[in-house]
């Protein structure tokens, strides 16, 4: 796993890369724990499907996540910080698989106790160009 970005925050309940860096160990991992932990509670995740949006909500994602405790996900993982104020931050969370790359944008707000949640993820998948078999000219 390889976490990139850069860090705007220092340590304590201001430090929205911790809770970005959580989020995505609850992903790779299917920690339903963490990903409960991180998300705030009207929290919704976005999904493009066709030309409709899937909208799920937290509870039912860190359900469906339970269900699949421990299995570990084949891809890297990398993010970066979009937008920031005192307040908001705006994060683009990538998981790069095999054919596909999940681009997840965070919206994260800091809350009245002055911890950093996700109150929003969009997903949008852009599947790669699958490589062009090599022509075998001759064989032995």
């Amino acid at each position: 796993m390889a976490f990139t970005g850069k860090t705007y925050a220092g340590t304590g309940p201001a430090d929205y890369n911790k809770t970005i860096r959580d989020f995505i160990d609850s992903h790779m991992n299917s920690n339903y724990k963490k990903l409960d932990a991180v998300m705030g509670e009207d929290a919704s995740f976005k999904i493009p499907r066709g030309e409709v949006v899937i909208v799920q909500t937290k509870a039912k994602l860190v359900e469906q996540m339970q269900q699949i405790a421990n299995v570990i996900q084949n891809c890297d993982a990398k993010y970066e910080v979009l937008a920031k104020s005192n307040a908001l931050v705006i994060a683009r969370v990538d998981f790069n698989y095999e054919n596909t790359i999940q681009h997840n944008y965070l919206t994260l707000e800091k809350n009245a106790d002055k911890e950093w949640k996700i109150t929003q993820v969009c997903k949008v998948f852009d599947d790669k160009d699958a490589p062009e078999p090599q022509k075998v000219i001759a064989e032995n």
